[in-house]
């Protein structure tokens, strides 16, 4: 089951390629799966420039949920089949994966590894908020259009400050998950809604990018003293995801037959790379030999090259897995007839 091709525009299916090949980078320098944070050499040129590309990174799946909001804003009934679907493509790809990490590794079986692998096989956190999300779509649409403009700009103003502003700069958290959670999910898809019922021309390409670059780099600032930084509820993550929507929304692209299916992946991309127990690491750290390059001068060159490399190999993978199941299980469970509707 892929998103259909034909119904968005390319500029914004070009975002969701961007997206994901974001979320592979913020991987790369991940402590624990890419290992890069964790082993780089503290106030080096590396450290200083994996700082930077995290921050600019880091706005990615803020940005995900806003294109949600813009797209679903007018939705007053979801199939049941999409959720189902992912969360069924979850289960599949953390077994497989999982047996072979285990094959391959063949880690000690004990109590704390049979738990780690049904979490392993069954949680990934993005896929289970935005499930709930998605389950949540025609009531939240309903809420949506029964405020008016000023009403919705008062309800996004007031959570900008208290869930946003307060978890940035207080000591204390309106947001206690860091934006990993549904609250925050909830409040940008509002405001990917807000985007689409009532902006329809997008701030200029030169000022949305200028934002996202001041966010950027407010963001790496302030990664290098203990805080929040890099949360998803921090206010310079909200504006820079908003600054970086609104500026693929300002390009005028010409359909692209390409850029539309390989957006199609985005979802089995960001499964497969991280599914199963210790997939994640072993690709990025064995399988990309990353470990090599963590205070190598050729860090970033080896970082593009992986980043592109796995997003090139979980395609092929979604390949083969619809090539052998697809009209088997993708079409069957997109017949089922179960829906949520809000009128």
């Amino acid at each position: 089951m892929s998103t259909s091709i034909t119904t968005r525009d390319s500029n914004i299916e070009l975002l969701r390629i961007i997206l994901i090949l974001m979320i592979l980078a913020l991987h790369y320098f991940n402590g624990e799966i890419g290992g890069l944070f964790s082993n780089v050499a503290t106030l080096s040129a590396n450290y200083y420039i994996a700082h930077f590309l995290e921050s600019a990174c880091i706005i990615a799946v803020n940005v995900f949920i806003l294109i949600t909001g813009y797209f679903a804003c007018y939705k007053k009934e979801i199939a049941l089949s999409k959720p189902l679907f992912l969360y069924s493509l979850l289960i599949f790809y953390g077994t497989i994966l999982s047996g072979c990490t285990l094959y391959l590794l063949k880690p000690e079986i004990n109590l704390f590894l049979a738990k780690e692998l049904i979490k392993a096989v069954s949680y990934r956190w993005f896929v289970i908020f935005y499930c709930i999300l998605y389950i949540l779509i025609p009531f939240l649409n309903k809420l949506i259009h029964a405020l008016n403009r000023t009403e919705l700009q008062t309800l996004l103003l007031i959570n900008a400050l208290l869930f946003y502003g307060v978890s940035t700069f207080f000591p204390w958290r309106t947001i206690t998950d860091g934006g990993y959670g549904i609250v925050n999910f909830i409040n940008l898809y509002l405001v990917g809604a807000y985007v689409r019922l009532y902006r329809p021309i997008a701030l200029p390409k030169k000022k949305s990018f200028c934002i996202y670059v001041i966010c950027t780099l407010l963001t790496s600032l302030y990664s290098f003293f203990p805080g929040r930084a890099w949360e998803y509820s921090t206010i310079f993550n909200l504006v820079g995801a908003m600054a970086m929507f609104e500026f693929f929304r300002s390009i005028r692209l010409p359909y692209s037959s390409t850029i539309n299916k390989l957006a199609g992946y985005t979802f089995s991309v960001y499964i497969i790379h991280g599914s199963g127990l210790f997939v994640g690491k072993f690709l990025f750290q064995q399988g990309f030999s990353e470990r090599f390059f963590w205070n190598s001068p050729w860090m970033i060159l080896h970082c593009i090259g992986t980043v592109l490399g796995i997003y090139v190999l979980c395609i092929a993978v979604e390949n083969v897995r619809r090539l052998l199941l697809g009209k088997i299980w993708d079409q069957q469970i997109e017949k089922l007839p179960y829906k949520i509707r809000c009128e």
